[in-house]
């Protein structure tokens, strides 16, 4: 009942797409906020299972197809200390009626009440009613931009994303330079975030 619930809350949110021209894109971890986590690795040609628990080990182990990834143990959010470099970008696009909030985060669909609620929790909360949160769990984000959501709304014209990982960023290049030589897009701004501070990537 509750993932039912929640699928109805998403629909009618990305509905609420449908009266934005920019879509304000944020990964959650080690962006919105600082948190603990791990996850598992099985290494298919041993059988060897061990953790990763930095985005520049993940990032490297995923561009081999040698590995499995078992995103579980980030279920829940543990110890998330809030990044206010991001998030103050993130409140000040909650102010626009024009601007459509999407946290787009690599954990598994299960983690997303989880952040709802690290959010809310915040020192200075974060109402997330009007906040679109999915999980892709490991997926490629800048073809679920592209596929799932860009492709059903003509109205957006803006896109800036936010995340911490070099391989996201790159997926999501891929993506900008197809939808930019389109005329799809008018603008779509890309920052790598390094010890919580967004770094705007060059065209």
């Amino acid at each position: 009942m509750k993932l039912l619930l929640e699928n109805w809350r998403n629909y009618v949110l990305f509905e609420n797409i449908e009266t934005a021209s920019r879509l304000s894109i944020f990964d959650f971890d080690e962006t919105i906020a600082f948190t603990e986590g791990h996850v598992n690795v099985i290494d298919k040609e041993t059988g060897e299972q061990f953790q990763t628990t930095s985005q520049e080990e993940y990032d490297e182990l995923q561009n081999s197809d040698r590995y499995e990834f078992d995103f579980s143990p980030l279920d829940d959010v543990h110890n998330a200390t809030e990044n206010p470099n991001i998030t103050s970008i993130l409140r000040n696009r909650l102010q626009d009626s024009k601007t459509q909030v999407i946290v787009l985060t690599a954990r598994a669909p299960v983690s997303v009440d989880d952040i709802h609620r690290t959010m809310q929790t915040f020192d200075s909360p974060i109402d997330t009613r009007d906040i679109i949160i999915i999980a892709v769990e490991g997926g490629n984000k800048g073809e679920y931009l592209r596929d799932v959501i860009l492709s059903k709304y003509d109205n957006i014209k803006e896109v800036e994303f936010y995340d911490d990982s070099e391989n996201n960023i790159s997926d999501m290049n891929v993506v900008k330079r197809d939808l930019i030589s389109s005329e799809k897009l008018d603008n779509f701004e890309i920052y790598l975030v390094r010890d919580g501070i967004p770094n705007k990537e060059n065209e």
